[in-house]
């Protein structure tokens, strides 16, 4: 059976967007616990994919899992999720009218055999304003989004342009997850 391990409604879209059968199980891992400090975002990102996935593991041995983890990379800052309504006012408001990186890892397992990637994609802001900003805050949609938006939804209108996979960027690199499941049975 092919497992998603995720609370993400956006990876179980976008999974059965590619005609996919899954369960979907939450994994039992406290991002807060996972450290930002004087690593490097792709490991980051990585490491807390891993953990996830193995948080499952045991319960489930024989599966295929997939998990997933999303990070916003301003400068040398990792902007995880907000963790309330003001913090995903100040995230916007530090990314309007610039550019950051957005990483996503994934880590696929069964048994003992283990695929793990990460992709990454560039996104360039709106010059938005104070109110514009607020009044998206005020929709909870940044809520539980790294970097406080969706580029998927409300939060289309601060995206100017982006550079990669826009897969990526909501949460799971669709087409090298599909690549790499090819060498899995489930």
């Amino acid at each position: 059976m092919l497992i998603l391990g995720s609370s993400s409604k956006r990876r179980e879209e976008l999974l059965l967007s590619a005609g996919l059968t899954f369960k979907v199980v939450d994994p039992i891992f406290d991002e807060s616990n996972n450290n930002r400090h004087n690593v490097k975002p792709e490991s980051y990102a990585l490491n807390a994919a891993k953990r996830k996935n193995y948080s499952l593991k045991e319960q489930y041995p024989n599966d295929v899992l997939i998990t997933a983890d999303t990070i916003v990379v301003f400068g040398k800052e990792i902007l995880g999720k907000p963790k309330d309504l003001d913090d995903a006012y100040h995230m916007l408001e530090k990314l309007r009218g610039k550019k950051h990186e957005v990483i996503t890892a994934v880590c696929i397992t069964q048994n003992k055999k283990e695929i793990s990637f990460t992709e990454k994609s560039t996104v360039y802001f709106n010059n938005v304003s104070d109110d514009e900003i607020k009044t998206y805050v005020e929709t909870k949609e940044p809520l539980g989004k790294a970097g406080s938006y969706a580029i998927q939804g409300k939060g289309s209108f601060l995206i100017e342009k982006y550079e990669g996979d826009f897969h990526t960027i909501m949460g799971l690199p669709l087409k090298k997850v599909i690549e790499n499941l090819e060498d899995f049975s489930f």
